[in-house]
């Protein structure tokens, strides 16, 4: 656990008050979430996933979202291996543990798109249900993954809640 300290550093890191919170005081420049994509990658994902383009902006009725695509995109299609959706973020966050938790979220998408989908057609021979391998088994099935690093895989986090608790586990 020692080399996850950018994803620990980023689920310790103090929280502000609630009230500063609601005003999104947490707003990370692009590198920094190109590095920590990077440490999820290596330390969750076992460096399987290729870095997609990632666009921060403001974004309504959600914090993340990972696009899927029919045909590779740019960024990281070298050989065989590139990907296949991009990734979009919000500038800005309650907190840093709530935009890990998000990115690694998005980062599960990914997977589902750029090698499960392949795998299971290897499999079953035919495409996987989209609208069921969104939130479906494939997807939980990192769950236990995510716990490992202290990231919590939800389909969506509540905001009272969080407000109320300040543990993503209890929103």
């Amino acid at each position: 656990m020692a080399g996850t300290s950018l994803i620990t550093r980023y689920l310790n890191a103090p929280l502000p008050t609630i009230s500063e919170q609601k005003r999104l005081p947490f707003r990370p420049e692009p590198r920094e979430i190109e590095a920590l994509y990077r440490s999820i990658n290596k330390h969750v994902f076992n460096n399987e996933l290729t870095e997609p383009e990632i666009y921060m902006h403001s974004i309504k009725k959600c914090w993340g979202l990972c696009n899927w695509e029919d045909q590779r995109q740019k960024r990281g299609s070298h050989g065989t291996r590139g990907t296949w959706c991009y990734l979009e973020i919000s500038d800005k966050w309650f907190s840093p543990q709530w935009c890990v938790n998000v990115l690694a979220h998005e980062m599960v998408h990914q997977y589902q798109w750029d090698i499960y989908r392949w795998q299971h057609r290897e499999e079953f021979g035919r495409e996987i249900n989209l609208r069921s391998a969104a939130h479906g088994p494939s997807f939980f099935a990192w769950r236990g993954y995510m716990s490992d690093y202290g990231l919590d895989l939800k389909t969506s986090h509540g905001m009272k809640r969080w407000f109320k608790h300040q543990d993503l586990r209890r929103c």
